[in-house]
This record gives C-alpha cells, structure tokens and sequence, in this order.
C-alpha cells in the first residue's frame, strides 16, 4: 500500500505549510493544495507542519495494510505507526538536526528500529538533549 502526504507551499493568509523532513519518495504528485509525496511501506518519514505559530513535527513508519487503530496525522493516508510527535518550531529543529546526522553519519533513517525513534521521542518531551544522548541512543540501537 502507498502512504500520501499532503505538502503545502501556498501563499496567502496564514495558511498550514507543511514540508518532509526525512524520506525519499517514489513518487510526487500535483495536488489542489499542493504537491502530494507518495511513499511505499515499511518507510520512515519525518513530518512538519507550520501553522501561524505552531509547529508540529511527525516521525512514522508507513504501514503495509491500512490498520483502523493506527495513528491518524494530519495531511497523511492512510493510517501510519506513529513514532514521535513533538509540538514546538525548537524541537522540530532537533528532530530536523537528528536527521541531517544520520545523513552525514551514512546511516539509513528507516533501518533503525523503532524503539530508537521511541527513545527519541522520550528523551524530546523532557529538557532538550545533548549531542552526547544522541549519540548512546544510536550506538544502544545498532546492538
């Protein structure tokens, strides 16, 4: 099954923008609001979305079947297992930064298990973490 994500690039009042922060798609198409991301399962995407002043971030993995006790995120189809959520423009730079690590560490975002992006998400919602957290998480996921 495909995972669709809803990207918004529109000018005008105020309205929801929302941009991938991790993922590769198979294929993009042009949708009434803007482009749509087409993912294939078993895919981590990382999720932003920036209205007025709130900022939310979204990390999931894409399901096989669409299951109806899955996470529901705003801009996404079907249901997805949701990973980590995090509702401030501060975190989502670290979860942004996260991912442009793994990117120069040579690390593929979707191989790692999702207990580490669980531990993430822990380590998120209390004080904000050092370079050096990041670091143990990735070495305790690859054992």
């Amino acid at each position: 099954m495909k995972t669709a994500v809803q990207l918004r690039r529109l000018p005008g009042d105020d309205p929801p923008r929302s941009e991938l922060l991790c993922g590769i798609p198979f294929s993009i198409l042009t949708g009434k609001l803007g482009p749509i991301a087409l993912f294939d399962s078993e895919q981590i995407v990382g999720y932003r979305i920036q209205h007025r002043r709130r900022t939310r971030a979204f990390v999931f993995r894409t399901l096989e079947v669409d299951d109806r006790l899955a996470a529901s995120v705003p801009g996404v189809r079907p249901h997805v297992e949701l990973l980590l959520e995090v509702h401030s423009a501060g975190r989502a730079r670290l979860v942004r930064g996260l991912f442009a690590y793994l990117v120069r560490t040579n690390r593929e975002p979707s191989a790692l298990a999702d207990e580490f992006y669980l531990r993430v998400g822990g380590v998120l919602g209390g004080r904000l973490p050092a370079h050096k957290i990041l670091v143990s998480l990735l070495a305790a996921a690859q054992e």
